[in-house]
């Protein structure tokens, strides 16, 4: 016994791809087979799912890599201790809910605690010091002043219905995690695995490779692709940055040009359809509207927010002159368009969108789309690979789906307490009453002061839990302004994403720049310059519906959209543009203000908007045809043709991305 347990000790890693295979099977086919309770299935979710959490991010920095400490052994005893007193207690919580026996709050206190020490580990301070500062509020409460004062709300109801109720660890955000959120991280995992990240990049270099800034624009498009299925910024950096990055760089581009185009592109992948991310799928459930619908609703947004992406990034290589792909790089159409590299994409996110069109649950569209990429794996790479090999891939992959599914429950489960710890105190009603306020002056300052949470929130927190606390606190004071819900879900959605490319934290951005061996911060600079776009598009959705397709009139909606283009262009010309003159500033600024009034698209809004860019571009040629004029006879001696070069002279890629 004891031998057994040293060896166990001493091989965490084995442990770990054990467990996490065995959590990834459960995933699959228990929610589909096995009929249990609600509360049932989120207990043993969340100890599976939280014991692998501890397993693969230790304790500390310091601890040993393959070695497993007591610690960590006992605190897997103990969560799995106290969802095993939930799965066996289910029936009478429903009946009974706040009844907790005093072992069971003594259970319930060393999850909490464990909770929020995995969601440290995971993704840092943020949300377990909220979750200290809502305890302290709420038993410091009769201290505060106003409307803020709290009374008779006690230690031991806070503790129950954290733990003995179907809220608190075990609410609907608990529920999602443990059924589709669960099932799509997986179907993502399986997806990459199988070579679609590699295709998506081909794809991307046949496309654009032969472009001016051929490199640059690869990873636009590449990371669109990848990020429509990843969920995840990080994720996508890893995967496509690994490969266009080295790539840009070879050929002239600046580490933290590189490693900002990587950023801001991978980041888009989250409201990129058709897969988008899970929070477009928690999305749907919170509306009850069909995914097909948020896919329609959010495609004009991320069509401004890429063309922005884009046209900077073809604005910045212009101007520094950086060259297209060379001919024997760009990936053959013959080679990409191969029925095994495109069937493993293809039909699997076919079977999605087919099931989840026919009204199918979300649920189960992700599992057969799940089956589907495994009996293609199965049936394609066994003739070529072996069939052991066959399933030592997938045996990876789906480990790999259970680790960046084991690094959210933490923290979606500590959401959850914090959610309903909000409501216990009354704090969204009192954050909606300070909204409204503001909102009855001007819905302008009222979303900008909704913007902040979001993006404080998602400089340190992933998207689903930014989403899901921005929805308990923010949501309903916009949607009694006026504001459309769709818009409302959609402009948290984007903010949240935001976070990851802004500094000081900008963890994409971060590591993007690790693999460019760029400076961080200038990279998320960068990063935030090349998507100036995708901070104003949200603004503008939400006071124009049409933009997101929430109106009746089909003409509106395109005109919307083409305007809307049209200004997202605009907008990435004034930033990344240039003419030889003094008036450069004011140019630039003509047209970012042109681009601007695109993107609100009334008829004057339009005109205004046109007119500006108008009177920019015709200033612009004013003065190029007169630096021509002037150069001309100069260019007869050799001063003014030495004089005109040095003047003339392209910038070299470095100088011109760091200006």
């Amino acid at each position: 016994m004891s031998q057994g347990l040293a060896i166990l000790l001493e091989n965490r890693h084995r442990l770990l791809f054990w467990g996490a295979l065995v959590f990834a099977l459960v995933q699959l086919s228990v929610p589909i087979f096995v009929p249990l309770l609600d509360l049932q299935l989120r207990a043993m979710h969340v100890a599976l799912g939280l014991s692998l959490a501890l397993l693969a991010f230790p304790f500390s920095k310091k601890a040993e890599e393959d070695r497993l400490s007591w610690w960590d052994l006992f605190t897997i005893a103990v969560v799995f201790a106290a969802n095993i007193n939930i799965y066996f207690n289910a029936t009478s919580i429903y009946m009974r809910p706040g009844e907790a026996g005093t072992f069971d709050l003594v259970l319930g206190v060393a999850l909490l605690l464990i909770v929020l020490d995995a969601a440290r580990r995971t993704v840092g301070w943020a949300i377990p010091i909220m979750v200290v500062l809502l305890f302290v509020y709420i038993m410091a409460g009769d201290l505060f002043p106003g409307m803020w004062k709290l009374r008779g709300i006690t230690l031991r109801y806070v503790l129950n219905t954290s733990y003995y109720s179907p809220l608190g660890l075990f609410g609907s955000v608990t529920g999602m995690s443990a059924t589709f959120i669960s099932m799509f991280i997986i179907f993502g995992a399986l997806l990459t695995a199988s070579g679609g990240g590699r295709t998506f990049i081909d794809i991307a270099l046949a496309l654009t490779g032969r472009l001016r800034g051929g490199p640059a624009k690869a990873a636009v498009v590449a990371s669109a692709l990848f990020g429509s299925i990843s969920g995840s910024g990080v994720a996508n950096v890893s995967v496509t940055g690994n490969y266009t990055i080295p790539l840009m760089k070879r050929l002239g581009y600046h580490p933290n040009f590189a490693g900002a185009v990587e950023a801001i592109a991978s980041t888009g992948g989250g409201i990129t359809p058709p897969i988008m991310s899970v929070t477009a799928f928690m999305m749907a459930e919170f509306l009850g509207i069909s995914y097909l619908k948020i896919i329609g609703y959010a495609s004009i947004p991320c069509l401004m927010y890429y063309i922005g992406v884009f046209g900077g990034v073809h604005f910045r290589t212009v101007r520094a002159g950086l060259a297209s792909l060379p001919e024997e790089e760009i990936p053959r159409w013959k080679d990409v368009l191969t029925f095994r590299r495109l069937s493993v994409l293809v039909i699997p996110t076919g079977t999605l969108l087919v099931l989840i069109g026919i009204g199918r649950p979300l649920l189960y569209a992700g599992f057969y789309a799940c089956l589907s990429s495994v009996i293609l794996t199965l049936l394609l790479d066994t003739p070529v690979k072996g069939i052991a090999t066959t399933l030592h891939d997938l045996a990876y992959a789906l480990k790999d789906g259970s680790i960046g599914l084991a690094r959210i429950i933490p923290i979606l489960v500590a959401v959850n307490v914090l959610v309903n710890m909000i409501g216990i105190t009354g704090i969204a009603p009192k954050l909606s009453g300070l909204i409204m306020a503001m909102g009855s002056e001007s819905l302008i300052l009222a979303l900008l002061i909704a913007s902040i949470v979001p993006f404080l929130l998602g400089t340190s927190l992933p998207v689903v839990p930014t989403y899901v606390l921005c929805l308990s606190i923010l949501v309903p004071p916009l949607l009694r302004l006026g504001v459309d819900p769709v818009a409302a879900h959609l402009f948290f959605i984007y903010w949240a994403l935001l976070g990851g490319v802004t500094p000081p934290t900008c963890t994409q951005a971060i590591v993007a720049a690790g693999i460019a061996g760029g400076d961080w911060f200038r990279t998320g600079l960068n990063a935030v310059r090349l998507g100036v776009v995708a901070f104003i598009v949200p603004f503008c959705f939400v006071l124009n519906p049409a933009m997101v397709g929430r109106v009746p009139n089909l003409i509106r909606i395109l005109y919307t959209a083409g305007s809307g283009a049209l200004g997202a262009f605009v907008i990435s010309y004034g930033f990344f543009g240039h003419a030889e003159s003094r008036f450069n500033l004011p140019i630039r600024m003509l047209f970012v203000a042109g681009g601007i009034f695109l993107l609100f698209p009334s008829n004057i809004y339009a005109v205004i908007g046109l007119v500006c860019t108008g009177i920019g571009l015709l200033v612009e040629r004013l003065i190029k045809r007169s630096a021509a004029v002037s150069v001309g006879p100069a260019a007869m001696t050799t001063h003014g043709t030495n004089h005109r070069t040095a003047q003339s002279r392209p910038s070299s890629p470095q100088e011109e991305v760091k200006r």
